[in-house]
């Protein structure tokens, strides 16, 4: 891998601060993986256990805006999309599945073909425990990215509890 690899892998939020040699160990337990564009690299509600860096290629992610047993039958398009991600942005996705095994809270298919590495969670807590510095590094970021995207939602929650209650009052 050369430097060039090394420092694009730095600028993910998630891997902030790790030093170069670092970097190399989490190449190492990573496995290269390619999506042809229109293919779902992760499916909304299936059990995830690794994330994915995306080194080439655009990705969309779509959530559903509705909840597991109340869909209609009707077949109005109940999802969202909610951004697109691409190596250009240094995007990471799936990083939740290093500290548990949930369900994914997204579907993630490739706009253009893709190539990802993916980190299975088991790989990396190996990693981590060999390498606690490395370990201890990659979880302070992601209680960051984490905490972020808390604090959003709550101020989305705010917006929507808004705006509800502005449209119950005119009925």
């Amino acid at each position: 891998m050369n430097n060039e690899s090394i420092s694009f892998l730095q600028e993910p939020e998630l891997f902030r601060e790790l030093k170069p040699e670092q970097i190399r160990e989490l190449i190492n337990i990573s496995r290269r993986v390619t999506f042809r564009s229109g293919e779902t690299v992760m499916r909304e509600g299936e059990e995830g256990d690794s994330l994915y860096i995306i080194l080439d290629g655009t990705v969309e992610v779509v959530k559903s805006l509705v909840l597991p047993g109340m869909e209609e039958d009707d077949a109005t398009d109940r999802s969202k999309v909610f951004t697109r991600l691409s190596a250009r942005d240094h995007a990471v996705f799936g990083e939740i599945a290093l500290l548990e095994k949930q369900k994914r809270t997204a579907t993630i298919t490739a706009l253009t073909d893709c190539v990802l590495y993916e980190i299975s969670k088991d790989d990396f807590l190996r990693l981590a425990e060999e390498d606690t510095d490395l370990g201890y590094r990659v979880a302070l970021n992601l209680a960051r990215i984490v905490s972020s995207r808390l604090r959003k939602a709550d101020e989305d929650t705010i917006k929507l509890t808004t705006a509800l209650s502005i449209i119950l009052k005119q009925t």
